[in-house]
């Protein structure tokens, strides 16, 4: 604020113009932040001007020209208010009055020290104005580095020349080992990010790599058969029995058996008082089958009654089988 005094006194200069009797006053004009005023005074310096017309400045404030220069006339004295100016790093708020400079002389004055990693809110050479917020973000950036696993991978090579169930691993898999480097960034201590920048890989994994076949594999090549091979079973294991059968012969006539199926390949005729319906039975070189059908031999006198019929789709496949005496088959009882 300015305040202007007129003090009657010998020591204080006049302000009060006049032509008529030139005293050796001279005439300045006086900005106070803005407010222009027209004084004449007697020759003084700038802060014996500021004191007789009683305007009180702040440190923070600037005056040109410098308070010692002694004043001529026509002079201009200006005086450059101090304006607040909020300066926030750290969690901390300091609160500057400056009359000007930039955003890096308030930091300087704030003694926040800040490198090109930090993040400001403006620019550094940004000049400074009223009522002004700076804020500072101290940002670190530092790298760890760590080693993990390489986990191997399973490869499956196919193979059709091989049938189904056959499966061979030829290669054994291994784990490997890569070194993995972070970069962490941190802002006012608090991670905000963390990547990955380089990855070395110290050891390979090796693939376990299996061959598997895709051949389908028939319980037999007889015509129409589309039963899936698997092993023959074992005597005295989940229920498979032998039994020594009189006789055991090819049939491939008739469009329905005993249990109302149409017969097929696996569909067997047996004496259903020593096989019962539904029972299942392997014979060697003709596969698993089932018991579906009722031969004649059912009403024979023992041993002969104590027979099975294989069913097969083509008559010549029937007739290379004819009959087989005295065989061991195996039978899971219904």
């Amino acid at each position: 604020m300015l305040a202007l005094g007129v003090l009657a006194s010998a020591s204080i200069c006049w302000c009060v113009f006049t032509l008529l009797q030139p005293d050796g006053r001279i005439n300045v004009t006086l900005n106070d932040g803005g407010r222009v005023t027209k004084l004449c005074v007697m020759p003084c310096t700038v802060e014996d001007l500021l004191v007789q017309a009683d305007v009180r400045t702040n440190r923070e404030d600037v005056i040109a020209p410098a308070p010692d220069t002694l004043l001529q006339e026509g002079d201009s004295i200006e005086i450059t208010r101090a304006f607040p100016v909020a300066v926030a790093s750290g969690g901390e708020v300091q609160v500057l009055h400056m009359a000007d400079g930039t955003v890096g002389e308030a930091l300087g004055q704030a003694q926040v020290h800040y490198d090109v990693d930090d993040e400001l809110s403006h620019l550094a050479f940004t000049d400074v104005a009223p009522g002004m917020r700076i804020t500072h973000t101290s940002v670190e950036e530092k790298y760890t580095s760590s080693n993990k696993t390489l986990y191997f991978q399973d490869v499956t090579i196919k193979d059709s020349s091989w049938y189904t169930e056959k499966k061979e691993v030829e290669q054994d898999g291994r784990n490997g080992a890569k070194q993995v480097t972070q970069r962490i960034t941190t802002k006012n201590g608090v991670e905000v990010s963390r990547e990955v920048v380089d990855q070395v890989v110290l050891e390979p994994a090796i693939d376990r790599v299996t061959r598997v076949g895709t051949k389908i594999h028939y319980q037999t090549s007889y015509k129409g058969e589309t039963r899936l091979y698997k092993a023959a079973p074992k005597a005295g294991k989940d229920g498979w029995v032998e039994m020594e059968v009189y006789r055991v012969t090819a049939y491939c006539k008739g469009s329905r058996t005993a249990t109302g199926t149409r017969p097929k390949l696996g569909c067997i005729a047996v004496n259903p008082k020593l096989i019962p319906y539904g029972s299942q039975i392997y014979i060697k070189g003709y596969g698993y089958g089932t018991a579906q059908d009722t031969g004649a031999f059912r009403n024979y006198a023992a041993p002969k009654n104590n027979a099975i019929d294989l069913w097969f789709n083509t008559e010549s496949e029937a007739r290379r089988w004819g009959s087989k005496y005295n065989m061991t088959i195996l039978v899971k009882m219904k």
